[in-house]
């Protein structure tokens, strides 16, 4: 039951598989080369193929990560639309659907194969070589934009303090701000410090804030009953 990549598929005009490219046509050119022409279409594709004779037992993982990742998304447990999906293909669709997978965002695809326990060392390598080669430029575009954000010395101090002191109640606050994805995503990756995670949620809020950022983090503290957090913001960060 290996994987069925495209070094499986047969070579056109009598190529050998060693020599086709990721997009399919023969020819040589480095492994950096090909590679970089990986997209997204043809990243899940791949996957599909690894895991393209996933028994029951399998399948069924697949599904109870689908349940989870519903639940971190704030969705209500679909289970009927989960259980309908016959294969990973299905599976995939769905979690775009919750854009918890598009073309910037693949490290789902390393936690469902850490779940489902087959071909997870191939599923890794997979996603590694796409976010290595192909989103880099992506990365850059997004951090030159990031680094437009105007910059707020009170909103800063504010993140300073939370990341330290939120604990485990930084899911809570991102999904009042709004960012049950961004929330999503980054329960899935443990490789991130909580406190770098407070910091990801509080820049998101302020990209995406109309304007001040604050008023929005002040609500959002009391609504989680996190009042010694949004008293201490408002007495001595905010009173200076």
């Amino acid at each position: 039951m290996g994987g069925l990549g495209l070094r499986d598929r047969a070579a056109p005009n009598g190529a050998t598989p060693s020599s086709i490219d990721p997009d399919g046509t023969a020819g040589g050119g480095s492994d950096e080369a090909k590679v970089g022409k990986m997209p997204y279409a043809e990243l899940k594709e791949e996957i599909c193929h690894t895991w393209m004779q996933l028994n029951e037992e399998q399948m069924a993982r697949v599904r109870f990560t689908l349940l989870g990742a519903a639940r971190e998304v704030g969705e209500y447990p679909r289970m009927r639309e989960i259980y309908k999906c016959p294969d990973l293909p299905s599976a995939l669709i769905l979690l775009e659907k919750w854009m918890l997978l598009t073309s910037e965002k693949v490290d789902i695809l390393l936690w469902l194969g850490e779940q489902v326990g087959f071909h997870t060392e191939m599923v890794r390598s997979l996603v590694e070589r796409y976010k290595k080669h192909f989103l880099c430029t992506g990365n850059e575009e997004k951090e030159r934009h990031l680094g437009k954000v105007p910059q707020n010395p009170q909103y800063s101090e504010i993140a300073e303090y939370l990341g330290e002191n939120l604990r485990g109640g930084w899911p809570d606050l991102g999904r009042r701000l709004g960012l049950n994805n961004l929330v999503a995503e980054l329960l899935i990756d443990s490789s991130v410090r909580q406190k770098d995670k407070v910091y990801q949620i509080l820049e998101k809020h302020q990209e995406q804030a109309a304007g001040d950022p604050v008023p929005a983090v002040l609500q959002a503290l009391q609504k989680c009953g996190m009042n010694r957090q949004h008293s201490y913001i408002v007495k001595e960060i905010l009173s200076r």
